[in-house]
């Protein structure tokens, strides 16, 4: 039996159901949790980067308005990690959409590689200028 990660997605909603909170936990091997929160306008500027990852893992809609914590497995909940770590020291509008949808677009491979990275000095930063400067041409 092999051991993995445990990563947990939690959609936040007000009364009206829009989103106002994203949430991860993961589950190291060693049993040290980590949880990663985004609230407010990023979360909203992030639902929809998110919810195209969620619906890679064949998520259904019901899945994903529910307000139950969605269980991921280690390959999305990797991707869902970085998305809300990278966009969650950002302040401008633009650069939030343009990061969360580059770390979207990657591929599990990719979005793996970066997920190693973010703990080594300036590999957030560097993943952040990497796709929000490269949409300034």
């Amino acid at each position: 039996m092999t051991r993995s990660e445990n990563y947990i997605c939690q959609i936040d909603r007000d009364d009206d159901g829009r989103v106002i909170a994203l949430i991860v936990i993961s589950t190291d091997l060693d049993g040290t949790e980590r949880q990663v929160r985004v609230n407010g306008y990023r979360a909203i500027h992030v639902a929809a980067s998110l919810q195209d990852v969620l619906q890679t893992a064949k998520l259904r809609g019901r899945e994903l308005t529910s307000s139950k914590p969605i269980p991921l497995s280690p390959q999305i909940g990797v991707h869902v990690e970085l998305i809300l770590r990278a966009v969650k020291p950002i302040k401008r509008v633009d650069r939030i959409t343009a990061v969360a949808e580059g770390v979207a677009g990657m591929s599990r491979e990719e979005a793996a590689y970066w997920h190693a990275q973010i703990n080594r000095r300036n590999g957030l930063r560097a993943l952040r200028l990497l796709l929000a400067e490269g949409n300034k041409r």
